[in-house]
């Protein structure tokens, strides 16, 4: 539902604009996702590369208030680290990651004069949706979806000219979905785990080469609080407690974007 209340608002946004660009363009990220579960002494850890391709349309102005809409798809496999529950064993395996975010955004320029730089002072609704898959002995499938909001500050250029850009700002999670798809885990149940939302960072610098180039670095973030207990049972009928431990994650990007 979120999701097609994101895409209408972008729809609307480029239909009722004249002055926007797009850039599309794709990359690679190294990404990091670590566990903390409380009463243990190891941190479950995911690392690797995965792939990116971008959408990305910004309504162009010198000043005043403006539209932008961000999009995302990415996946790839990570190493998993891990152990034993029961024993403490380490364990390594892989993990399979496939995702699409979108986001709206507003933000209000300000000209900042002879310097030909215009700063962007921005906020965000966007949806982010991603599956995980950990290649272990039973098929373990998790399905993450978080809504949250973005605010941030950019600093840029008009499109068609050279040089360096950025922006930097907080993210907050302000409902997240955890779907562990435990009844095919030998659980008679499968009720909805979801982690509490934390602050995060994020960061991007780029370099326009030309009117058609543009060349980013970046670091995208989530930060999640342990969630509640949900209760199942398993096919014997013993009750189990089961939650999502305290878990961060960050991804450092580059990406090379083509303007239309």
């Amino acid at each position: 539902m979120i999701g097609r209340i994101l895409l209408a608002i972008s729809i609307f946004a480029v239909t009722f604009s004249a002055q926007a660009g797009w850039d599309v363009g794709g990359g690679v990220e190294h990404y990091q996702w670590i566990e903390y579960p409380t009463g243990y002494s190891g941190n479950p850890k995911e690392s690797g590369g995965r792939a990116a391709l971008f959408v990305n349309w910004t309504q162009e102005g010198d000043r005043g208030l403006l539209m932008a809409w961000r999009a995302k798809l990415y996946a790839g496999t990570v190493n998993y680290d891990t152990y034993v529950i029961s024993t403490g064993a380490p364990v390594s395996t892989k993990t399979d990651y496939s995702g699409v975010a979108s986001e709206g955004q507003m933000f209000y320029r300000y000209d900042l004069g002879a310097s030909a730089y215009k700063l962007d002072q921005l906020g965000g609704l966007g949806l982010d949706f991603w599956r995980r898959h950990i290649r272990s002995g039973v098929e373990q499938i998790e399905d993450y979806s978080v809504l949250f909001l973005r605010a941030g500050l950019r600093l840029t250029k008009s499109r068609p000219e050279a040089g360096f850009h950025g922006e930097w700002g907080l993210k907050y999670p302000v409902a997240t979905q955890e779907n562990a798809h435990l009844d095919t885990l030998g659980y008679t149940s499968n009720p909805s785990i979801s982690p509490k939302g934390a602050v995060s960072v994020y960061a991007e610098v780029g370099y326009r080469i030309n009117a058609r180039f543009d060349v980013v670095g970046y670091h995208d973030s989530w930060r999640f609080k342990r969630s509640d207990d949900v209760m199942t049972t398993d096919t014997s009928g013993t009750a189990w407690l089961i939650h999502q431990p305290k878990s961060n994650m960050d991804a450092f990007g580059i990406k090379l974007l083509v303007s239309f």
